[in-house]
């Protein structure tokens, strides 16, 4: 039997809650992680285990901080309906500093953001990202809670978040593809199916910062699909180039109707300023929209309570639908909710299916905090405070009554004259218009029908034929030519801009520039910054540069440290002329390293389990190998050359695994055979009796004979 376990609010435990029953966990894709449940009153479980902020922990390990207890009498049943949310939440308490808040900033990587987060929570949340996400322009972030900062960490970057406990795992998408089927007569109790086609897009504009779109770029950037539908309208490709703001579905023509030859969409992200990110957000905006979007409510039988071999779906995954009456053909979406009774037999779960991203109002719970704030500035009590537009209706009114003019009709025309200042008067007249400042006298700025006679003019010019500021070659011209400065002759001048764009300097300093596309020949870059590839290979105005994969031939790399991962992360390559000149890492115990002449010699290190042999070469002792333990020299053929001598400490020290003896075992029995035989030039005297071996016809004989000594 499987229990709920209550933990205090420093998360020791206080026991196993038996009276507990309706246990009910509800998850969302990057929204809710609830756990609800019923107890009653006069339990020792609600009187002594769950508290406010105390803490309850399900059968997966997860922590959920209980938020809330609703006392019910029915009859003489006391009962508590108890609502928790996972301790991911409580993110919600921690403040991001101010100094930690970024107005705006350019190719941002998300760990940046993330560490900021967790060092706002005093480290007791840590993140681990399982993908790799395209850097970012940050811009207005961490004027919040860290709960906040996180949603808008994901919002931004495009992330599905795991929590588990107080780590918190980032995907580009949660969730994997198992195969698993709701299918009608295996274990769905009921279903509903809906399809929406309002949102439905087969051709997507789009715009970024400042109004800028893509249009101007390369073709090279398009897919194969997507530039054969763009040439199919006139115009949209010239000369290798976009020339519209859009991109259109492969769907479009099965949509397309006497009405609506595309269903029109439009992507605005003021985030976003590079063209080729333009481009792929519009094509991912795009890839949402082109076809309807559907909701299945699942109620199924959660047949893995019964059989452990069978899988449950998991938050995320993508699963396949199969109810024919339903017209449900096997479709393929993903989990994006589920209702989970985890001690309950007799329950089953509930799953939300779609092709998109649910949305609900639990998601803005982060933004709620930052909203907060806002209202509380403009209501108290449940009413408008008036004070909070007391100044800007104050200040309207002045600027109202001290822009009342006075209007005069005399022989000039008609006359705005100021009631403060007599002297301050628009004159319009049938021949133009004056402003003056001393009564009519002089104009400060007459507009007739000749033109604009004005010490400044600001706003913006319509068509003219000719400005000219300066004389003679010092002298800056615009007109049908265009722009042109430092001589008279527009051809001649070292400083032009044509009314095709293209632009002569000899010298440019620009604080700020965003070039689409160019060629630089000689010069340098200096005190900027370089990204290139959606932040694939960067270089930072402090010089740092950052290269995500490549090919790499010749030149030289000094004194730089190169590794395949970052410190801490295995398997692991790193070569670094400062400490270990080169290691190869399984692990943090187990590797081969060769350190920068280490202690005056050339040495390679082997790491077993943190046990270490090694190879060196001294200037003093020579050559050696040496082992942690034992040691192997394996082969068909062994051969020991030297030179001169081979040393061993002793004989001991040979050892036949044969024979199980050393070779001075072997020596010694030798000296110990050698010294039971008989002595060098011993005789001895040998008597035969008189025989004939059996043979009559040999002759009998026998005798004494003496022995000849060895030799």
């Amino acid at each position: 039997m499987q229990y709920l376990k209550s933990f205090d609010r420093n998360r020791s435990p206080t026991g196993l809650l038996v009276s507990v029953t309706e246990v009910q966990r509800r998850r969302r894709i990057n929204s809710d992680y609830e756990l609800s449940f019923m107890v009653p009153m006069t339990s020792d479980d609600y009187k002594e285990k769950i508290i406010p902020k105390g803490h309850v922990q399900d059968e997966r390990g997860q922590f959920y901080v209980v938020q809330s207890r609703a006392r019910d009498r029915s009859n003489k049943a006391l009962t508590a309906q108890i609502v928790c949310t996972h301790i991911m939440f409580k993110m919600i308490d921690f403040k991001i500093p101010y100094d930690q808040y970024i107005d705006e900033a350019y190719g941002i990587h998300i760990s940046t953001l993330l560490d900021k987060i967790s060092a706002a929570t005093g480290g007791v949340y840590t993140f681990v990202t399982h993908d790799t996400f395209d850097l970012r322009d940050v811009k207005d972030w961490g004027r919040t809670t860290a709960l906040a900062a996180l949603q808008d960490t994901v919002n931004l970057y495009g992330c599905e978040i795991e929590p588990d406990n107080f780590v918190i795992h980032l995907y580009k998408k949660i969730g994997s593809d198992k195969g698993f089927q709701y299918r009608l007569g295996k274990n769905i109790i009921s279903d509903t199916f809906k399809d929406d086609s309002n949102s439905l897009v087969t051709r997507m504009y789009s715009q970024m910062k400042d109004g800028r779109t893509f249009i101007g770029l390369s073709t090279d950037n398009l897919t194969v699909e997507e530039l054969s539908l763009l040439q199919s309208v006139p115009g949209s490709i010239q000369d290798g180039k976009i020339m519209v703001n859009y991109l259109i579905s492969p769907y479009a023509q099965y949509w397309t109707n006497d009405v609506n030859a595309f269903y029109d969409g439009e992507l605005i992200d003021q985030n976003i300023e590079d063209p080729v990110e333009l481009l792929k957000a519009t094509r991912e905006a795009l890839r949402k929209k082109e076809m309807p979007e559907f909701e299945i409510g699942v109620s199924a039988a959660d047949i893995h309570k019964i059989d452990n071999e069978e899988e449950p779906a998991g938050l995320g995954d993508t699963v396949y639908a199969y109810d024919p009456d339903m017209e449900m053909t096997n479709i393929s979406c993903r989990v994006m909710e589920l209702t989970e009774y985890p001690f309950a037999r007799d329950k089953h779960s509930q799953a939300t299916l779609a092709n998109y991203m649910l949305r609900d109002d639990t998601q803005v719970l982060a933004d709620l905090e930052r909203s907060k704030q806002v209202l509380n500035d403009l209501l108290s009590g449940g009413r408008v405070r008036a004070s909070a537009f007391e100044e800007f209706a104050k200040q309207a009114v002045i600027d109202i009554n001290n822009s009342k003019s006075e209007i005069i009709y005399d022989s000039r025309g008609i006359v705005l004259q100021d009631v403060d200042d007599h002297n301050i008067q628009v004159i319009q007249t049938s021949r133009g218009i004056i402003i003056t400042e001393d009564g009519g006298a002089t104009a400060r700025t007459a507009i007739t029908g000749r033109g604009i006679a004005a010490e400044v003019i600001a706003g913006v010019l319509g068509s003219f034929v000719s400005m000219e500021i300066g004389e003679g070659n010092n002298v800056t011209k615009i007109n049908t030519n265009g722009i042109s400065a430092g001589h008279a002759d527009f051809n001649s001048a070292p400083f032009r801009l044509d009314m095709a764009g293209n632009l002569l300097a000899n010298s440019l300093t620009a604080n700020y520039a965003n070039i689409l596309s160019s060629h630089f020949q000689d010069g340098d870059i200096v005190g900027s910054s370089i990204n290139i590839g959606s932040g694939r290979f960067t270089v930072s105005s402090a010089g740092y540069v950052y290269a995500d994969g490549g090919f790499y031939t010749g030149g030289t790399v000094t004194g730089a440290i190169i590794r395949t991962a970052d410190p801490g992360v295995y398997p692991r390559v790193e070569i670094d002329p400062s400490s270990i000149a080169f290691g190869v890492y399984s692990d943090e115990n187990n590797g081969i390293l060769i350190p920068a002449y280490d202690g005056g010699m050339s040495r390679i290190k082997f790491l077993a389990n943190g046990n270490e042999s090694a190879i060196y070469n001294s200037p003093t002792a020579g050559f050696n190998f040496v082992a942690y333990a034992d040691a192997r020299i394996v082969g068909a053929h062994i051969y020991l050359s030297s030179s001169q001598q081979v040393h061993i400490p002793s004989w001991s020290s040979l050892y036949s695994e044969g024979s199980y003896s050393s070779l001075q075992e072997e020596l010694n029995a030798i000296w110990a055979a050698i010294a039971g035989k008989a002595s060098a030039n011993h005789t001895h005297s040998v008597t035969l009796p008189t025989h004939n071996h059996g043979n009559v016809a040999n002759q009998n004989w026998g005798g004494t004979f003496q022995t000849s000594g060895s030799q």
